[in-house]
């Protein structure tokens, strides 16, 4: 099996993968987001919990 490019490919089964978000937490950034695009003031409380846990997953950019 070859992808477009020509190059083999592997038919083994790929690992799964773990979920960047809990579903709490993409339910969380789900409501934050439609309140900015609705032109609603975002719940505070719930963007802040969101970026802590968000913030704590990701590398410094140092």
């Amino acid at each position: 099996m070859t992808d477009i490019d020509g190059l083999p490919l592997s038919d083994a089964p790929l690992p799964p993968l773990l979920p960047l978000l809990s579903l709490e937490e993409a339910q969380a950034a789900l409501s934050v987001l439609a309140a900015v695009v609705n032109g609603d003031e975002p719940d505070f409380q719930t963007a802040r919990w969101l970026l802590a846990n968000l913030a704590a997953r990701v590398p410094s950019r140092e």
